[in-house]
């Protein structure tokens, strides 16, 4: 299997796309509720998954899947966001020290993936810690979002392993992940959360980017079943087949957006995107980009 990616908008040769199979909010979290998913929601969004899948693969992407492990028997959490746990720089892949203590079990669902790979674990015991969704990858440079999910250590950590590379840090809202806030789109062109973000506190890294500015006043109120794990900013959270293919949910003004830019949609909805957590970006690892 080759692993090779460096950013987020490079053809797409290979992906892991995640799974809602015994899906569990645990204990010790914020859930007010802790326990496994309603029956409906994981069926729903299998569902909706397997949808991006014949996508993908009619796009002729190799498709993998995570290995299926009971999260309620084990009180952890979920396979639904494999890009949380996983970070793929180049031809390495980063283990990555995460918020939650509980989703450290999900590395085992990708064994097969890993397996001879050229695998970095961040260490356990040194107050290093980021989510891989803390990251945005641009070529040379990760962007790399600090958060209650990733401390200024995990990117002084980053830095330390890709010299070559430049790690810049930006604060510019205080949620958890970067993925709804900053969406490449290709080399150049950026999607980024109005909301969030100014042209004033705009990252060093886009500042000669073309800006596509959209906010909650663009989105469809998205519905979720019992409480959110997401904002309805979740709906920005969209991935890249290629520079001219994307893959959105059903959100007409960024289509809208794209097309002007000569930038294809597949609309997949995610009925469950909020309620999991987790929209296309978020719910898919590249493994290769050309």
């Amino acid at each position: 299997m080759k692993i090779s990616s460096n950013n987020e908008w490079g053809e797409l040769k290979s992906v892991v796309v995640g799974d809602a199979i015994h899906a569990n909010k645990p204990e010790g979290l914020h859930f007010d509720k802790p326990g496994p998913y309603r029956g409906e929601v994981t069926a729903q969004a299998t569902s909706d998954l397997n949808k991006l899948v014949r996508v993908l693969e009619h796009e002729g992407v190799k498709v993998y899947r995570p290995i299926e492990k009971n999260f309620v028997m084990m009180d952890g959490m979920y396979n639904y966001c494999p890009r949380d746990r996983l970070l793929v720089v180049g031809k390495t892949i980063i283990d990555c020290n995460m918020q939650y203590d509980c989703r450290e079990m999900e590395i085992s669902s990708y064994s097969n993936i890993l397996k001879k790979q050229h695998i970095i674990k961040v260490p356990r015991d040194k107050g290093i810690m980021f989510d891989a969704a803390n990251v945005c990858r641009l070529n040379n440079t990760l962007l790399y979002l600090i958060s209650p999910s990733g401390n200024y250590m995990g990117a002084d950590w980053l830095q330390e392993q890709f010299p070559k590379l430049t790690v810049e840090t930006t604060e510019t809202y205080s949620g958890i992940h970067i993925d709804s806030t900053f969406v490449p789109v290709r080399q150049g062109l950026v999607v980024v959360n109005k909301d969030r973000v100014t042209p004033e506190t705009l990252p060093k890294c886009f500042k000669d980017w073309e800006v596509i500015w959209l906010g909650n006043e663009d989105l469809k109120r998205k519905r979720f079943t019992g409480e959110a794990f997401a904002s309805n900013y979740i709906q920005l959270n969209f991935m890249m087949i290629n520079p001219e293919l994307a893959v959105i949910d059903d959100t007409p003004v960024l289509q809208q957006e794209l097309a002007k830019r000569g930038v294809q949609c597949y609309v997949v909805p995610f009925a469950h995107s909020r309620t999991l957590g987790g929209g296309h970006h978020c719910c898919t690892l590249d493994l290769h980009r050309r």
